[in-house]
């Protein structure tokens, strides 16, 4: 499924996000730049911090649209494989996933949830099986998607720092595919 997506057009779906993030406290922009935020500070390459950026870009606006009907992380990993390239659609796809991983690999994890996390872990399948946990652990980015859920997570902090959307941009130009 081919788009006509601009680094502009994601800019715009990203600054249209100033709704309510769900239960949380912030907003959808908010949160990507809180996540993304997150990844700068870890010292994340260009294409992890685009990933945090964009990890719910498939519940925003034309994005959401133009893939209707599939899951959000799905959405927004066909949106990055067009646009980014494999890693960054590895790491928003399995951004969903992780959080299963995490509730049974770190017993910590669970209890730092916020309650829209929580309620939402059983939609997405509850806490991964043995074998889920070891086929998402073979896969060599898997790392970096945990990192990303962390972040993720993290970034529901009402009035929290960040870089602005126009920070980003250059970064979205450089890495951007089919641009035009």
């Amino acid at each position: 499924m081919t788009t006509t997506f601009t680094v502009e057009d994601t800019l715009d779906t990203l600054r249209e996000a100033e709704g309510r993030y769900g239960s949380e406290a912030i907003n959808q922009l908010e949160h990507a730049l809180q996540a993304a935020e997150h990844a700068l500070a870890y010292r994340a390459d260009t294409e992890v911090v685009l990933a945090a950026l964009l990890h719910d870009i498939g519940r925003l606006g034309a994005v959401a649209r133009h893939y209707r009907g599939q899951p959000h992380e799905v959405a927004g990993a066909a949106f990055c494989a067009e646009h980014l390239g494999e890693r960054a659609a590895f790491l928003v796809g399995r951004h969903v996933p992780a959080k299963r991983y995490l509730v049974v690999v770190d017993p910590a994890y669970f209890d730092g949830l916020s309650p829209a996390s929580v309620r939402s872990l059983e939609k997405q399948g509850g806490p991964m099986t043995t074998d889920e946990v070891a086929e998402f652990e073979a896969h060599p980015w898997a790392r970096e998607a945990a990192m990303l859920r962390r972040w993720d997570d993290a970034a529901k902090v009402p009035g929290a720092p960040t870089h602005d959307l126009a920070y980003f941009e250059p970064l979205l130009r450089q890495a951007w595919r089919s641009d035009s």
